[in-house]
């Protein structure tokens, strides 16, 4: 598991400062910003919630999952959620 955590943490310290550098400037602030934000969300918005019930569906179904790994799911998601918003607002700031 710590394996997907070396990958994904990279991207998402780059996603990190994407997202703060266009949050704190003032192109967030018009109507493009607002845009771009608001598509950035839609995109990351559903990749916790179904990662979840994917992991619940797992541990009711499938296999009993310990708490050590309910956290590193949990924390893999979380990861990823905001990477994806990161991610998105990078490429849609190349679109608009």
């Amino acid at each position: 598991m710590s394996f997907l955590l070396v990958i994904i943490v990279p991207f998402f310290i780059i996603a990190l400062y994407v997202h703060q550098k266009f949050e704190w400037g003032s192109e967030s602030k018009d109507d493009r910003g607002k845009k771009i934000r608001s598509e950035a969300a839609n995109k990351a918005i559903p990749i916790f919630p179904i990662g979840w019930l994917l992991i619940e569906l797992y541990n009711d179904y499938i296999e009993a999952v310990s708490f050590e790994l309910y956290r590193d799911y949990i924390a893999i998601l979380a990861l990823l959620t905001l990477t994806v918003v990161g991610l998105s607002i990078w490429f849609l700031k190349q679109k608009y």
